[in-house]
């Protein structure tokens, strides 16, 4: 699976449960990525975890009822339902995971364990290292935009290319460009019917050498107003921090 197509995937899928049974869920792989970003509404930078892990389960990934994201050592979790997960089955295989989850501020580096269990109580562990990529990246590191009328100029801030993602009012994406540095018209990003529902858009750069992304936004292209100053940026992973013990 290529991480970065998955990351731009935000549409929540929700699932019909139909039995359970006695077969525990399975891990088989995980990938994460730390991602930096440069919050327009709020003017500050955060760090933001995209993590997705590869499961099956016998009785059906359906079967799968909750996913924790924990860190035992200091007593806080990434909580996830079927209500708040992203899933995504791609050549046969079956991601589940979110993007945007965050503290609000830095995100510790260290051991983490994944918690999957299902609807009859089983689960299974797996625990992985998130390594702090130890940067601290300033605010004209991250590519930009300006929304000018019906034209978008993109600043990529040296990086190449960049990926808009399109978001309509109830933050579902609804379409994603890779794009260089310049001045575009909405009529060259966007096709007809996106262009009715969009409503912001995200701009992304992921450092494939480096390990890690950065992404500022959002940028409102509904109104006339060149860029969305007092918007507070809603993660559409919609996970919580809590301090619950498994």
């Amino acid at each position: 699976m290529k991480f970065t197509a998955m990351t731009a995937w935000v549409a929540v899928s929700s699932f019909l449960f139909l039995s359970c049974s006695g077969s525990p869920p399975k891990i088989l792989n995980t990938e994460w990525m730390i991602v930096y970003t440069y919050d327009q509404g709020r003017g500050g930078i955060y760090t933001e975890m995209d993590f997705f892990a590869q499961m099956e389960d016998e009785d059906g990934v359906e079967d799968i009822s909750e996913i924790s994201i924990r860190r035992d050592d200091q007593g806080w979790a990434w909580e996830l339902t079927p209500d708040s997960w992203v899933s995504l089955t791609e050549d046969g295989e079956t991601w589940i995971g979110a993007n945007g989850m965050t503290l609000g501020g830095p995100l510790p580096g260290g051991d983490y364990r994944l918690l999957v269990i299902d609807r009859s109580g089983q689960r299974e562990e797996h625990l992985f290292r998130v390594d702090d990529p130890g940067v601290a990246p300033g605010v004209y590191e991250f590519p930009r935009a300006q929304v000018q009328g019906n034209f978008i100029r993109i600043d990529a801030a040296g990086h190449d290319p960049v990926v808009l993602w399109f978001y309509n009012e109830r933050g579902e994406l609804v379409s994603e460009k890779y794009r260089s540095g310049g001045f575009y018209s909405r009529t060259e990003l966007l096709e007809a019917e996106e262009e009715q529902i969009v409503s912001w858009f995200m701009i992304y750069f992921q450092d494939e050498e480096r390990g890690f992304g950065l992404k500022s936004g959002p940028y409102l292209i509904r109104e006339a107003e060149p860029l969305l100053e007092d918007t507070t940026l809603q993660d559409q992973a919609s996970v919580s921090a809590t301090s619950e013990d498994s």
